[in-house]
């Protein structure tokens, strides 16, 4: 380890910084003392840096700067094929922020109806009738392609007297692939009564 050479102007903390970062800047301070000292001693690229939300501890430091598709792409896939590799901790992150835990909890205020829509389990149904069908059944389209149930979810509700999106995550009849086609959604309109507009 270095010897240190300066301290950190906000709590003083010993740190070792090159005489030729020392010769640039204003101050010196630490990670955690970061986004005081910005505000204390401000100028022009720090109030920059601080709208972006840089600097400050718990704040991604890249937040705003512009990244390249390859990188994005790359990004993607790693992503993917680590939650892919790991289901149990991707199970285990869920639970993290699930319900009150959630950063945007309101007091579980949400419709049922919503809430049900929201759940991976109808994310997967859908995906499933659409790579099922492939093409609307109505009119053989396969432009914006949208699941649609037959039996309408609201009654599955009733029917099977689910009060929570945990009841309905447990039914295995609200996830049966034989309750579902795929329309467009030119076709969807039309079936639910409402008014389509290109």
């Amino acid at each position: 380890m270095r010897t240190p050479n300066c301290n950190c102007i906000i709590c003083n903390k010993p740190l070792y910084r090159r005489p030729s970062e020392l010769a640039r800047v204003k101050f010196v301070c630490c990670v955690g003392c970061r986004s005081v000292a910005y505000k204390k001693y401000p100028n022009k690229d720090m109030l920059v840096n601080l709208e972006k939300g840089r600097g400050i501890k718990g704040v991604n430091h890249l937040n705003g700067i512009p990244k390249s598709p390859e990188s994005n792409i790359k990004r993607s896939i790693s992503h993917k094929k680590f939650w892919s590799e790991h289901p149990d901790k991707a199970l285990e992150r869920g639970k993290k922020i699930q319900g009150s835990k959630h950063y945007k909890w309101n007091g579980g205020i949400s419709r049922l109806n919503t809430a049900v829509r929201n759940l991976n389990e109808n994310r997967n149904w859908q995906n499933a009738i659409k790579a099922r069908d492939k093409k609307c059944v109505v009119c053989g389209s396969i432009d914006n392609l949208e699941s649609h149930h037959i039996i309408p979810l609201k009654m599955l509700l009733i029917k099977y007297n689910i009060h929570t999106a945990e009841e309905a995550r447990n039914c295995a009849e609200l996830w049966d692939l034989s309750n579902g086609i795929t329309l467009c959604q030119k076709c969807h309109y039309k079936v639910h009564g409402r008014k389509y507009e290109d």
